[in-house]
């Protein structure tokens, strides 16, 4: 389904270079984690992951609240946070975060028209990128797979 010789790429430069990955996924509801476990010794790279899809979620585990009110939940600056944030309980100083939101389906307002529209974040040392992605006219499951995509793309050109 996803770009294995992407992922495997992905994988390949995290321990080359040592590296501990640490994931915040909302819109993909942790299927980018879910591809990197599927081959055997993940943990020596992956230190941890968590969904954090609902807004609550973002709060308690990511204590960005100020950042979504102001910015509204699927935005640069909230994918930006998200990786910036999820690496903070971790002591290890070598490390690349990766994060994820967006709407996979047609939202409620007051956001409506923007099915389709999602954030990747990816983050190493001082460096962070942040993209926007329009997956126009997709079927659900398609966001949510082109978004994982989208995130090995970044966590590939980031480190």
């Amino acid at each position: 389904m996803f770009s294995s010789k992407r992922k495997i790429e992905f994988i390949e430069k995290l321990k080359k270079k040592g590296l501990k990955l640490y994931v915040a996924e909302s819109i993909t509801g942790g299927k980018f984690t879910s591809e990197l476990v599927e081959l055997k010794g993940a943990s020596k790279y992956l230190d941890y992951s968590i969904v954090t899809y609902s807004n609550k979620s973002k709060y308690d585990f990511l204590g960005i609240e100020k950042v979504i009110k102001k910015h509204g939940v699927v935005s640069y600056e909230v994918a930006a946070n998200m990786a910036k944030k999820i690496s903070y309980k971790s002591r290890f100083k070598n490390k690349v975060s990766i994060a994820c939101t967006g709407f996979a389906s047609k939202p409620s307002s007051p956001e409506k028209n923007q099915q389709g529209v999602v954030f990747v974040a990816a983050s190493y040392g001082k460096k962070i990128n942040v993209v926007k992605k329009i997956f126009l006219k997709k079927k659900r499951i398609e966001v949510i797979n082109l978004t994982v995509e989208e995130m090995f793309k970044q966590g590939n050109l980031i480190i």
